[in-house]
């Protein structure tokens, strides 16, 4: 999939592999306004056609309440079609804010990558 590219500066570059029967998503940059509709874009299509999802999250360096909101629609979908989701590797900026915003109660979060 080809990197989403704000017109200033980039904001997110999404990256698509698959390890051990996980599809992971790698993110890097900003998981703002900007980059929420491709993130949400990205992640559901993911969910959509593969049993096992992992949003490789060590790359990302913000993530904005937009960001936050793409993730659960992403996580909702997964849910709805069955398939696992799971965050991984966020790192500390990124895993402070899932904390904070109470959704490390509500979705899988890992340390490392499941697969």
């Amino acid at each position: 999939m080809e990197p989403y590219y704000h017109a200033e500066a980039v904001m997110i570059q999404v990256t698509q592999e698959t390890r051990s029967g996980w599809h992971v998503i790698g993110v890097r940059g900003r998981a703002d306004s900007e980059a929420a509709d491709e993130l949400e874009g990205t992640l559901r299509a993911a969910v959509a056609a593969h049993p096992k999802v992992a949003a490789d999250f060590a790359a990302l360096d913000y993530i904005s309440s937009a960001g936050l909101r793409a993730v659960l629609q992403a996580a909702r979908a997964a849910q709805a079609c069955n398939a696992e989701f799971a965050v991984c590797s966020p790192s500390s900026r990124v895993k402070k804010v899932f904390d904070m915003s109470g959704l490390h109660h509500v979705l899988r979060i890992y340390g490392d990558l499941p697969c």
